[in-house]
């Protein structure tokens, strides 16, 4: 069974109005090998209050870290002269 096929059976779920564990018992019934955990239900339906229903993957990994420089200056005129740090 495809992962998108579960988010699906989820969605089913929370339109019904099952509980978490109601969900979780529903779909690993109707399968005979265990496709849905509580904390997987549980993490979906919420997010479904929420009023977001998108079943495809978020993005992962690392964010684009690309710099966009606005000023020409070196980073070390950009700063101001008398800089006082206090340590105590």
């Amino acid at each position: 069974m495809e992962i998108s096929e579960i988010r699906l059976l989820k969605k089913y779920e929370f339109h019904r109005g099952a509980t978490t564990r109601q969900a979780v018992a529903n779909i690993n019934s109707a399968f005979p090998i265990l496709v849905a955990t509580n904390a997987t239900v549980a993490r979906w339906l919420k997010k479904f209050r929420s009023g977001d229903f998108n079943l495809s993957n978020e993005p992962r990994g690392r964010p684009n870290t690309r710099w966009i420089i606005t000023s020409r200056k070196p980073l070390w005129k950009r700063i101001p002269a008398k800089v006082h740090m206090n340590y105590h």
